[in-house]
C-alpha cells in the first residue's frame, strides 16, 4: 500500500496510470480509507475498490467501487473527496470483506507485479 500526498495526487494516479492488480492507496491523514485496485487484469478497466478499515471489530468493510478509468481526474478527486468526507460509510451496498494489506516497503514480487 502506497501513501499519497493528497485527493488531488490520487486522483491524478487512479484515472492518468494503469496499475498492477497488487497496488492499495492510502491518502496522508486518512489512513482509516484505502483504494484497492479490484480490476479483472491490467488491460482492463480500472476498478477500484473503497474500503474503510478501523471498524470497532476489526472487519473490513467495502463501501464503494469506482471505475476511475471511466473519470477524468476533476471528477475522480470528487469521489475520492467523498470518501474522505465520510459520504460513502454508511452505503446499502456496503458490505464486510476480507483482504491483506501491506506497506509497500513489505510486498515483495507477487503474481499480480507487473
Amino acid at each position: 500500500m502506497a501513501e499519497v500526498d493528497s485527493a488531488e495526487e490520487l486522483a491524478t494516479r487512479l484515472s492518468e496510470q494503469t496499475w498492477c492488480l497488487c497496488q492499495a492507496f492510502t491518502v496522508k491523514g486518512s489512513s482509516r480509507y484505502v483504494w484497492l485496485n479490484d480490476s479483472i487484469s491490467e488491460d482492463a478497466a480500472q476498478e477500484w475498490a473503497v474500503i474503510k478499515l478501523g471498524l470497532s471489530n476489526g472487519d473490513i468493510k467495502q463501501i464503494e467501487s469506482i471505475t476511475f478509468s471511466w473519470c477524468d481526474r476533476s471528477r475522480a478527486e470528487d469521489f475520492i473527496n467523498e470518501t474522505l468526507n465520510g459520504n460513502d460509510d454508511n452505503n446499502d451496498f456496503a458490505r464486510q470483506v476480507k483482504a491483506t494489506i501491506q506497506p509497500s516497503e513489505e510486498h515483495k514480487r507477487c503474481q499480480h507485479c507487473a
